[in-house]
């Protein structure tokens, strides 16, 4: 259904979890890895382990994600590991341990991170993930008709996302149907930089369609609701447990293992 295999098509039981409650353990857990040392992420390595091992997803889906977790961990050690004094002279620095460190724990986080999000698309569709969004926005509708606007702005923009990805993808092929493709991978480059313009006028086009549609539906500032929100079911109230004990089991761990 979606280009690039953003989301794993099925009738799984993760497919049917409730968007709210996976939205909702995305954020926490993503907020628990950007907070806990070495002892918080091993437990959550640990339970996001046996989330690869129970979900029908391949394991090639998570080449691209783990690849690029590897070369910005890589950056980000390099950059922490290297300790300069004051100054504007880097290169007379030197390679310190607690900085390689550092950097091998933010690779760490980084990794998860994208492993987590890469299994939230896959079993989440977008419009799910926008139901989701709205949802947990809407205690702040009575604050600001802004909160509904950022509601609808994050619905939009991970509506179009695959859409986006497939006009790409169109374009390429189209490319390739012409043939005499450089062999050099700065010919390459330059054959996708030049898809660039045309992929932002369908960008714009699209924009102004949605733009149009929500005009002759008499959108105002601040009308927009959460519609469609799944009936919550004994599954969902399982999940939301083993989130909650495996969110307090990572703390526990990490304050029992610092005393």
């Amino acid at each position: 259904m979606l280009e690039r295999g953003l989301y794993h098509p099925g009738e799984s039981t993760w497919h049917k979890i409730d968007p709210r409650l996976k939205i909702g353990g995305l954020v926490t857990l993503g907020l628990l890895m950007t907070i806990v040392d070495w002892r918080g992420l091993l437990c959550l390595t640990g339970g996001l382990f046996v989330i690869l091992c129970l979900c029908p997803l391949p394991l090639k889906a998570f080449q691209s994600v783990i690849k690029a977790g590897i070369v910005l961990g890589f950056f980000y050690t390099l950059i922490m590991g290297w300790h300069w004094e004051d100054g504007w002279i880097f290169w007379e620095g030197y390679w310190s341990r607690e900085g390689i460190l550092q950097g091998l724990i933010m690779s760490w986080r980084i990794l998860l991170v994208f492993l987590l999000t890469r299994i939230f698309a896959a079993f989440t569709l977008p419009s799910e993930q926008g139901i989701g969004i709205a949802f947990f926005f809407t205690p702040f509708y009575r604050l600001t008709p802004k909160a509904a606007d950022f509601a609808l702005l994050i619905t939009l923009t991970l509506r179009f996302i695959p859409l986006l990805l497939e006009e790409a993808a169109l374009l390429y092929k189209a490319r390739l149907a012409k043939g005499n493709l450089s062999v050099k991978w700065i010919g390459r480059i330059k054959e996708l930089a030049a898809l660039l313009l045309p992929l932002l006028r369908i960008t714009l086009r699209r924009a102004e369609e949605v733009a149009e549609n929500l005009v002759a539906r008499g959108y105002v500032s601040g009308g927009y609701r959460a519609l469609g929100t799944k009936e919550w079911e004994e599954r969902d109230s399982w999940g939301a447990v083993v989130l909650i004990l495996w969110c307090m089991g990572t703390l526990l761990i990490e304050q029992f293992w610092r005393s």
